[in-house]
């Protein structure tokens, strides 16, 4: 029952971080001030139709499925993000405590994995990774690993430093030889961010995780003509599913 009672908050958490990935891409030339005004005022309306949505519209993935995935007012599709994005949340919550019980692990691994959701969908959508994101999470990582939660506070600093330095020095051996941009520096702060949570030992794994599915969805998408050689993909994504799968397998 207490799994039960954390995934259905996983639920409402999908649902904030569905409205937080959606606005906060859009207002990043406010000041901090005005962004947190934007993010906390005003109610949830149709894109298409601008009607406010009420609350008992706003139920997390069973409010989508009752209104067969369109807006009240107008019929016009509600985005498939939404749900799936609350799903998501949810079976993340789900996961980590199911492997880790009710643990201080548990709740520092399901924040960690709802982080990295939210940098993902934006970094996918907008091809984006926010400091205002990345940087928290890496001295998050710093800080409860002062005590030694995940790796100990010397492979930590040390994950920090390497992660940054490590794709930092990959994208200027790229840029050299090739002219060309290979990834952002929004890229080189999730990885420090991921090496202050799980230490320097674990990089190499989160790195080659994220290389060799980047490298697959990337062929497939291009078998199945939906990209194009020399598109740009976003990494962050992979960084991150690198960054859980190697938290969750050190447990």
């Amino acid at each position: 029952m207490f799994i039960i009672a954390l995934t259905l908050f996983g639920l409402l958490l999908g649902s904030f971080i569905s409205m937080l990935s959606w606005r906060l891409p859009r207002i990043m030339e406010l000041d901090g001030r005005e962004q947190l005004k934007a993010i906390s005022l005003g109610g949830s309306k149709c894109p298409q139709c601008q009607t406010n949505i009420p609350w008992t519209r706003l139920i997390p993935l069973f409010s989508w499925l009752a209104s067969k995935g369109q807006c009240h007012a107008c019929h016009t599709p509600i985005s498939v993000r939404y749900p799936l994005i609350e799903f998501t949340s949810a079976l993340l919550v789900f996961i980590s405590f199911y492997l880790l019980g009710n643990t201080l692990e548990a709740w520092l691994t399901a924040l960690f994995a709802l982080w990295l959701l939210t940098i993902s969908i934006i970094d996918f959508e907008h091809k984006l990774i926010l400091d205002n994101l990345s940087l928290p999470l890496l001295w998050i990582g710093l800080l409860i690993n002062s005590f030694g939660v995940f790796a100990s506070p010397q492979d930590a600093i040390l994950g920090a430093a390497v992660g940054y330095l490590s794709l930092w020095t990959i994208y200027q051996i790229h840029h050299l030889l090739t002219g060309r941009h290979g990834m952002g520096f929004g890229d080189f702060k999730l990885t420090a961010a991921l090496g202050a949570w799980l230490g320097i030992m674990a990089l190499p794994q989160v790195i080659i995780i994220a290389a060799v599915s980047s490298l697959l969805i990337a062929l497939l998408l291009i078998l199945f003509k939906k990209q194009a050689w020399q598109q740009e993909m976003a990494f962050g994504p992979f960084l991150a599913l690198g960054g859980l799968a190697s938290l969750v397998l050190s447990q």
